[in-house]
């Protein structure tokens, strides 16, 4: 499991290494935990960094590989002046979540393909997202706004 590093000016940084293999998804919650015990997380942007980091592994673990061999799949985690960085690594089949389309999400669920839903949600909740193929690797840099964002109130009579 990944060590939690506190850093000076509030700058925290997590890593983990993971195997591509699903039982690997609890490791992902557990350090999910450990850095919302680090920063400032409200209960709704924990569920989603949750549900980015759960989305993205699982697509490498199911569609990344061709082989049956064991793959190190790494990801980091940092938070800076309120904004999370997620870099996720793998030597899986190049995959740009860049260029994927979004679904439609009026289509009838009978009449829609399969797939695509789960990026759609990554991207729904990151403010930023970059990829990059690199020595065989994919690499996917998101970036998130951790601060609640406000609502304000009409003030019409």
């Amino acid at each position: 499991m990944g060590v939690i590093r506190v850093k000076a000016m509030g700058k925290v940084k997590l890593s983990i290494t993971l195997k591509n293999r699903l039982a690997d998804l609890d490791k992902i919650k557990t350090a999910v935990l450990k850095l919302s015990g680090a920063i400032d997380c409200t209960r709704r942007k924990l569920k989603e960094i949750d549900l980015i980091l759960e989305e993205l592994f699982a697509n490498v673990v199911h569609h990344g590989f061709k082989d049956n061999r064991e793959h190190d799949i790494d990801i980091s985690l940092s938070c800076d002046d309120g904004i999370l960085e997620i870099r996720m690594e793998d030597d899986g089949e190049p995959f740009d979540i860049t260029a994927s389309p979004a679904p439609d999400t009026r289509c009838a669920l009978d009449k829609r393909g399969i797939g695509g839903l789960g990026i759609h949600f990554v991207k729904h909740f990151i403010d930023d997202c970059k990829y990059y193929r690199k020595k065989n690797k994919n690499i996917i840099v998101l970036k998130k706004n951790m601060a609640e964002k406000t609502h304000k109130k009409n003030d019409s009579k």
